[in-house]
């Protein structure tokens, strides 16, 4: 990891990390160095970046890929009141060549037909470097105070009483100044104290992606679709008694359970749209998975894809992910739209990648197919800013001062990698 983040500073890099924590059946790392091709995508017409989307997904080389949330209300048909005029829609990188390192095996192999020039550019210890742990950033804004957050979760619970939505997911920005923090640094603190199955570092041309999402969107193999929404967290605090306490909570929360059986029926719906009839099943319902700081509950959604279902398809039907919507999830993104005070960005977005046949191989453990997370626990760095968003789903008997709580324990692993105190926001 130090040789391709050390790469990083003088090659445009993308990585795509499970971190060896083995969630969902992750277990690879995924590095392209040098894209031969990238492009970012904000066009008013949806169909003409989805289609450049598509092509790029389908080609015949490797693709690493992020959407954001605002291209997910175009595609619904949503005009947003509020506009990034950084965030690119749709970012695309191409690569030749793949580094992959296999957790499982302890081995990592270099795909492609220009192995021996990466191989040359890794073994080239001059660019690595020492990332300063002291340095810290400074916090610049929120979008909510913390009594307009607890005032946005009643006029959703208001909406919930009217019949307007079931559950809707709000989520607060935070921007911070990095000052001489560079991106490298804030992703080996994340990846070191916050491991997640779907972690990514991702140079585009303006802005570096830092991601430490744990949440499978979607993931295409042999034609089977799996989607994999998270809805239920709760505190790891690492004394035993206390936490089996907590898993038993949340394992037995109604509450939670309700959320997370939500979405589970939001996206088999989703998945209808693509799917052959009678093929989805729910293979795992409110499953608990231990992360170091986090307990999460998740469900697993699996579908036979319809033969004529292309990407295209499942991106319509799909994105953005209902886990961070809501359900039903078009009236409640318009209603999320009008509560909110600032556009999301890439956060709640998603990131992916897909590998061609050709650079299917065994012993490396890297199959063919479509991968993606969402886009939680992630930030863009731009101009020394960097800007990411937590939140969590609203249901009729939400507490508010709870809701608050559960944003900001997500938000503290960014906290911490910034060198931000988050107890101010209590």
């Amino acid at each position: 990891m130090a040789r391709l983040l050390g790469l990083s500073h003088e090659w445009q890099v993308a990585i795509l990390d499970s971190c060896g924590v083995g969630h969902l059946g992750s277990k690879l790392l995924i590095a392209g160095i040098d894209p031969v091709e990238t492009s970012e995508l904000s066009r008013s017409e949806v169909n003409e970046s989805l289609n450049a989307l598509t092509l790029a997904v389908e080609g015949e080389l490797p693709c690493i890929f992020t959407l954001s949330y605002e291209f997910g209300l175009l595609l619904n048909g949503i005009r947003s009141r509020h506009f990034s005029r950084t965030e690119p829609h749709i970012f695309l990188a191409r690569f030749k060549n793949l580094i992959v390192h296999n957790y499982a095996t302890k081995t990592t192999h270099v795909l492609g037909p220009d192995p021996q020039q990466v191989v040359e550019r890794l073994l080239d210890t001059s660019n690595l470097a020492a990332y300063e742990i002291g340095r810290h950033a400074t916090l610049l804004s929120s979008s909510f105070s913390k009594s307009e957050y607890l005032a946005a979760v009643s006029e959703i619970q208001e909406e919930i009483r009217s019949g307007n939505t079931y559950q809707a997911n709000i989520v607060q920005r935070f921007e911070a100044e990095i000052g001489d923090l560079d991106p490298q640094a804030i992703f080996v603190r994340l990846r070191r104290d916050h491991p997640a199955a779907f972690a990514a570092f991702i140079q585009r041309a303006r802005s570096t992606v830092v991601s430490v999402s744990p949440e499978r969107f979607f993931r295409i193999a042999g034609g089977i679709i799996e989607a994999s929404p998270i809805k239920g967290t709760a505190p790891r605090v690492g004394d035993e008694a206390i936490d089996k306490k907590t898993r038993e909570t949340l394992l037995n929360s109604r509450k939670d359970n309700a959320e997370n059986t939500m979405i589970v029926d939001l996206l088999r719906n989703d998945l209808g749209r693509v799917c052959d009839f009678g093929s989805i099943v729910v293979t795992k319902l409110c499953d608990l998975e231990e992360h170091p700081t986090l307990f999460h509950l998740v469900s697993t959604i699996r579908g036979q894809l319809k033969q004529n279902a292309g990407f295209a398809d499942v991106i319509r039907a799909l994105f953005p992910c209902g886990s961070i919507t809501g359900a039903p999830k078009i009236s409640t993104m318009k209603i999320i739209d009008r509560v909110e005070k600032a556009a999301r960005g890439l956060s709640m977005g998603a990131i992916g990648y897909s590998i061609p046949n050709a650079f299917e191989t065994e012993g490396s453990g890297l199959s063919s197919g479509i991968d993606t997370n969402v886009a939680i626990r992630t930030m863009v760095i731009r101009d020394g800013i960097a800007a990411f968003s937590t939140g969590g789903g609203i249901v009729s008997d939400s507490e508010p001062d709870l809701e608050y709580g559960e944003m900001l324990l997500k938000a503290k692993a960014l906290f911490a990698a910034l060198g931000i105190n988050s107890t101010e926001f209590l």
